[in-house]
């Protein structure tokens, strides 16, 4: 089949790979200069296998009060109030307690061991330099009562094959010194040795150079779709903004913009903008190897070569992606505060923000759409970086 993949991202580019290695013909196409500059070029780092719990969880149900009234720091709503985004809040929070919680995290963690095997096998073929380091995952929680709730989740995980360590405080300090000088208090922690941290922009367009210079795929920089095109029912290609071009099959893997595009051909996509933010500084000695999570704070830690980033924050703010200087002065202080002698924060790079796309459930959209000829890839939430390699190789065995 020839396919074109709408989406230069994460998701986009590990689409392409697995489609192309199942024998497709593959064009991809990205709207930017090159790929890798939304979502992917600064999340989080973290490739946390083991922790894929989606938003929707009871804790923010206990919240949901305070986050309304913006008394949360971590978590801010102002979705705006058309009937679309109103019926996704009220799915929303539908997920956050009882069986669609539960049943949610399981499909998360059946897909985030896909993609734990899924990158080790594309790294085994393509060698990518993206500051990659697998010195696992440590989450931090303030009190003995929190870690012994977080024990008992752990036991779900370790039931989907994961390898979880419940961490008292000095053992903690043992695994990573750096946290002798954490300005949080903690009782212990969640240990994930499996999980890992990487630079997911260098690893987008890493895999995107590669997928044009020696797989065969045509790689469409500057192109932004317009619409999808449908003959007898069917999509059959897509419209750009100077021509377009026809293909067997269409993915939409571009995040955010999926639910226009979408909208062309009369489908409306559960998907809404959840705005996260980053700091990336160049990291001191005392910086800390394994990747943290507090999970009082909900900021987390990568290393990533001779760079510390922190990220933080879930805002339904609307579909703005600028940058909220407020929300950047916010995380610039906590991290401060919290790891003052980790990295030169006076050295840090540009605040970034970006629109991580979110479905109710936390769970993306992998597979055929209800329109014959279009498939969806989209929906990742925060977890993109984490399930992209699972995500791409699942849509292709769906595809064939």
């Amino acid at each position: 089949m020839r396919i074109i993949v709408v989406g230069g991202g994460v998701i986009g580019v590990t689409s392409a790979y697995w489609l192309r290695l199942a024998g497709h013909e593959v064009a991809l196409i990205e709207q930017d200069v090159e790929a890798g500059r939304g979502v992917s070029a600064g999340n989080g780092g973290q490739l946390s296998y083991a922790y894929v719990e989606p938003l929707a969880g009871p804790d923010l149900w206990t919240k949901f009060p305070a986050i309304l009234l913006g008394l949360d720091s971590a978590v801010r709503m102002r979705p705006d109030l058309s009937l679309d985004s109103i019926r996704w809040g009220l799915s929303f929070l539908r997920h956050c307690i009882g069986k669609r919680q539960t049943d949610s995290l399981k499909s998360l963690l059946v897909l985030a061991a896909e993609s734990h095997r899924a990158l080790a096998e594309l790294l085994n073929d393509v060698p990518l330099q993206f500051d990659y380091a697998a010195a696992g995952k440590l989450i931090l929680y303030r009190d003995a009562k929190a870690l012994d709730e977080a024990g008992r989740l752990a036991e779900i995980k370790r039931q989907h094959g994961f390898r979880i360590e419940t961490l008292g405080r000095a053992r903690c300090l043992a695994l990573e010194p750096a946290l002798d000088r954490y300005r949080n208090g903690f009782a212990g922690g969640i240990y994930a040795p499996e999980d890992a941290a990487g630079d997911c922009g260098l690893f987008t367009r890493g895999l995107y150079d590669h997928l044009g210079r020696a797989m065969g795929v045509e790689t469409h920089g500057s192109m932004r779709v317009t619409h999808l095109t449908m003959r007898d029912g069917r999509v059959v290609g897509v419209e750009l903004d100077t021509d377009d071009m026809r293909a067997d099959a269409v993915v939409l893997a571009n995040g955010i913009d999926a639910p226009r595009l979408a909208a062309t051909v009369g489908l409306k996509l559960p998907i809404e903008p959840v705005k996260g933010y980053s700091i990336t500084a160049p990291a001191r000695p005392d910086a800390p190897i394994v990747s943290l999570t507090d999970r009082a704070e909900k900021i987390v830690f990568a290393h990533l070569g001779h760079r510390l980033r922190a990220a933080a924050f879930a805002d339904l703010d609307g579909w703005s992606p600028s940058v909220n200087p407020k929300r950047a002065q916010q995380l610039l202080a906590l991290a401060l505060h919290l790891f003052p002698a980790a990295a030169d924060w006076d050295r840090a790079e540009p605040i970034w923000a970006g629109q991580r796309p979110m479905t109710p459930s936390g769970m993306p959209l992998i597979g055929a759409s209800r329109v014959p000829g279009l498939y969806l890839n989209a929906g990742h939430g925060g977890l993109g970086w984490t399930l992209a390699c699972g995500a791409g190789k699942r849509l292709a065995g769906i595809i064939a």
